[in-house]
């Protein structure tokens, strides 16, 4: 190492050495866990204003810097397949993590459940609880649900709505939405007239002050319809410090509390 400007006789005295030496030991070693690092966490779209939340949380304790990228969790996880600059992936279903496994794109040990959502069907001009095959009644194109093909909780509701032995042709014409946040916003606004939600889309709505519901007009679904929610930290980041303390804190019992709080249920074993 060379530092540029200082006469030579100073630079090579013995004080100087040592000063030189803790210099350079200082920056190899930058104060271990101390070491501010970034991550991109892939969230899936009802997870977003927890996962602020909680990025919020983790900076004010840290020195680690979070970036939340928000989608459906099959685009996020087309996404990383095709390299996406990802760390952690925080989907709303079991299967996408484990694909990313078995592709060698994340670490297996690091799957964990770390929230498990509810989804439900909001009805809110209905007199009293909503019920499944009462939804004939109105206009399929009225009804809302996330996209199947993207979104675990449309992949949910679609199951539930097959369940009610609904006609084929009405169920053809259910509006199918990016994720399920969007479904939570067209019923609010009046676009839809009923729509499978999840029930922290609509406690982040109430809290925003864009929704209004009541718990007579939602029907829970929680025991029929429970959505696991795994997490997975993303095998190029193995090494990034920032990720591996996201992954690590998601267990803490503030989190926990945060998590639940939007109205998260936690998987058997968790506090």
């Amino acid at each position: 190492m060379s530092i540029v400007g200082l006469p030579y006789a100073v630079s090579c005295s013995p004080a100087f050495a040592l000063l030189r030496w803790l210099i350079l030991a200082t920056l190899l070693w930058g104060g271990g866990s101390a070491v501010a690092a970034e991550a991109r966490i892939a969230v899936a779209a009802n997870f977003r204003d927890t996962a602020v939340a909680i990025a919020a949380q983790l900076e004010a304790e840290s020195p680690h810097r979070y970036e939340v990228i928000v989608g459906s969790t099959g685009k996020l996880a087309s996404q990383i397949i095709n390299g996406a600059p990802f760390d952690v992936f925080m989907a709303a279903d079991r299967r996408r993590p484990q694909q990313l496994v078995d592709r060698g794109l994340a670490s297996a040990g690091s799957q964990q459940i770390y929230a498990v959502g509810e989804l439900g069907l909001w009805w809110p001009d209905r007199s009293g609880t909503p019920a499944l095959d009462a939804l004939a009644t109105l206009e399929p194109r009225s009804v809302c649900i996330a996209n199947p093909a993207f979104a675990p909780y449309g992949e949910a509701a679609w199951e539930m709505l097959q369940s009610a032995d609904l006609d084929a042709r009405w169920l053809a014409g259910v509006v199918r939405v990016d994720n399920v946040n969007l479904v939570a916003g067209l019923v609010a606004q009046g676009q839809a007239r009923a729509g499978f939600v999840a029930r922290s889309s609509l406690i982040a709505g109430m809290r925003n002050g864009t929704v209004v519901a009541a718990d007579e007009d939602v029907l829970w679904f929680a025991e029929q319809a429970p959505v696991d929610q795994v997490m997975v930290l993303l095998t190029r980041a193995k090494m990034n410090e920032a990720a591996q303390h996201w992954v690590q804190q998601l267990q803490a019992p503030p989190i926990r509390e945060l998590i639940r709080r939007d109205g998260y249920r936690l998987s058997v074993g968790q506090n």
